[in-house]
């Protein structure tokens, strides 16, 4: 027996008869979650968009749909006072995510993916979902962060320390520089024009030292990451939300997905 791997595309790039004949073969949306923030001096800003994003183009490979545009305006975390971070007030990003997610049913969306690439995006996923998963049963959702989202997996986190910069080295290794992780970077260029916070609010954990080669981050020192460990935990979680998305269409009589798993 043949199998096709379902259609799949990027929401912007696609014209309305494009974007209904996938929909219609293939009822999946994928949302990244990201952020812009400060991720240490060997990575980049939108690490946690540009995570979640390549994670969700692998997720769609797999079971077809639509890959939302990136979600960048979020908030909350430790890292709001350095520079180039750009935390938005929490219900500003609360009222865009479930305005867009109510849009998502009404143009008939099944299985709906919601991953944060920053961690705090949990505390707004969490109050927003939930009622959504109540008034629509007939939607699948699967919402959260990389370790929550398949808590099973007990897949790792940290702050632009090993395990971020593991899933960097596998999903976009253009884009980090190790090399950056030295001594010597000028704390003068490291800080809005207020400078770092006092230490009694600094968050438990980050490294707050501009001159230090783990400024920025909080874990395991990120010179011990690797590609291979990034792409462990890329290719468990992908599996698994995967096998979840095309079990549920596949149950379903009117929306059903073929797939070569």
């Amino acid at each position: 027996m043949t199998h096709t791997t379902p259609p799949w595309g990027r929401y912007q790039e696609l014209r309305p008869d494009q974007l209904a004949a996938i929909v219609d073969a293939a009822p999946v949306a994928l949302w990244p979650l990201g952020l812009l923030e400060h991720h240490g001096w060997h990575l980049p800003l939108g690490l946690d968009g540009l995570k979640a994003e390549r994670i969700c183009a692998r997720i769609a490979a797999r079971t077809g749909g639509i890959l939302l545009p990136t979600m960048w305006w979020g908030g909350g975390g430790g890292h709001g006072e350095f520079m180039w971070t750009m935390y938005q007030p929490p219900e500003a990003a609360g009222a865009i995510l479930a305005r867009t997610v109510e849009r998502l049913i009404a143009f008939h969306f099944r299985a709906i993916v919601l991953l944060a690439g920053h961690y705090p995006w949990r505390s707004l996923l969490n109050r927003e979902i939930p009622p959504m998963e109540q008034a629509h049963p007939e939607v699948f959702f699967l919402y959260g962060t990389e370790m929550d989202i398949a808590r099973e997996l007990s897949l790792p986190g940290d702050h632009a320390a090993r395990e971020e910069t593991s899933y960097g080295l596998a999903l976009f290794p253009e884009l980090v520089d190790l090399e950056a992780l030295r001594p010597g970077h000028d704390p003068a260029a490291s800080w809005p024009a207020e400078g770092p916070p006092p230490a009694e609010t600094q968050h438990p954990g980050v490294c707050f030292d501009a001159a230090d080669p783990l400024f920025a981050q909080m874990g395991v020192d990120a010179r011990t990451a690797t590609a291979e460990r990034g792409e462990e935990a890329v290719a468990r979680l992908v599996d698994r939300l995967a096998s979840q998305i095309l079990h549920h269409l596949e149950g379903n009589a009117h929306y059903r997905v073929r797939s070569d798993r």
